[in-house]
């Protein structure tokens, strides 16, 4: 009884940490069009947007077999919200998927 108890206890706590996201980084602003912004520009945020981007979706941003998750998460967001660039971004993953939650800049 008291193996089983313990067993149990162990396959639980395990794949509640495997389902749980974590955080990767949380950065000021993130753009996979714009590497850079003249000093004085002004943008206008444009609401909150979230994407996912999970091992064996289609690429957005990469051509070849080096799939950048984060790469790809931060471009789908764009494309989702026509942003020109994110900020207050939050980059997390859970293993096999990679979100982000940011606001989006027009």
């Amino acid at each position: 009884m008291k193996k089983s108890t313990v067993l149990l206890c162990i396959f639980g706590a395990l794949s509640m940490g495997c389902s749980a996201h974590y955080k990767i980084l949380s950065v000021p602003a993130m753009s996979m069009t714009v590497p850079s912004l003249p000093a004085g520009t002004a943008a206008t945020a444009a609401g909150r947007v979230e994407a996912q981007f999970c091992t064996g979706d289609d690429a957005v941003v990469s051509k070849d077999a080096n799939v950048g998750l984060i790469d790809e998460v931060v471009a789908k967001a764009q494309q989702k919200s026509g942003a020109q660039y994110l900020s207050d971004v939050t980059i997390s993953g859970d293993g096999s998927c990679v979100y982000v939650e940011a606001t989006a800049m027009k």
